[in-house]
């Protein structure tokens, strides 16, 4: 089994993902509104501040958190942003569980 051949299937694996489509479909609805895109990005943006924040162990600032339950209300009002949201986060998933596969092997080789 060569490893090049394997990370290319992979790839095209990806590629061919429902989870890969379901995000391209969603963000072309999202483009056709800006506002609704802005809003997407602001949650995203503030949801990686703020899980960044917690992997280093550090407190969670109270005007992120409040900001990020304001962000989520608003979603939840938008349908395309909404679709937008929960794809990405299906994708993010996968690509996750895809990387603690690689990261497993990797740990395992380097002895840790």
């Amino acid at each position: 089994m060569n490893v090049y051949d394997c990370a290319n299937d992979l790839a095209k694996a990806l590629k061919e993902s429902h989870e890969l489509k379901k995000l391209k479909e969603a963000k072309v609805e999202l483009k056709k509104d800006p506002k609704s895109e802005e809003l997407v990005n602001d949650f995203i943006k503030l949801y990686y501040e703020i899980g960044f924040a917690k992997y280093q162990n550090q407190e969670v600032d109270k005007e992120k958190e409040e900001k990020m339950q304001k962000l989520s209300s608003l979603l939840s009002l938008n349908m395309a942003a909404t679709e937008y949201v929960n794809a990405f986060m299906r994708f993010q998933m996968m690509m996750g569980d895809v990387n603690k596969a690689i990261e497993d092997v990797v740990k395992e080789a380097v002895g840790e």
